[in-house]
């Protein structure tokens, strides 16, 4: 996946590139690590926007009301990350491993384009 997988967006906030540079480098050795480290970007980036970033799915409703992009929750469901998941990190239900991990890779970059 790491040869995919696209750099750190420029507009994402730096204090968080490491984060998402560490999550691709270990990819192809540990999706769930991936996806972990992930989420907890996402997190970040939900709690940069003024929410509490604890239930992801709701969170990105909320910056839908506000004006982003439907495409983020339809990119969600793709991810197929429940609410009962998104809002529980820690527990990591891996179906497609790698393809999990790349999902949440593209729903990064996603966001940061679309909410920066």
């Amino acid at each position: 996946m790491s040869s995919m997988t696209p750099p750190a967006p420029e507009r994402m906030p730096s204090n968080l590139v490491p984060l998402y540079d560490e999550a691709v480098a270990i990819s192809d050795l540990s999706p769930a690590s991936t996806c972990a480290l992930m989420r907890i970007v996402i997190r970040s980036l939900l709690q940069g926007q003024g929410l509490r970033g604890r239930h992801l799915v709701r969170d990105i409703g909320t910056l839908v009301e506000r004006g982003a992009h439907v495409g983020l929750l339809r990119a969600l469901d793709v991810i197929a990350m429940s609410d009962e998941e998104a809002s529980k990190p820690g527990e990591l239900s891996l179906a497609n491993g790698h393809s999990d991990a790349q999902n949440l890779v593209m729903f990064v970059n996603l966001f940061v384009e679309q909410v920066g």
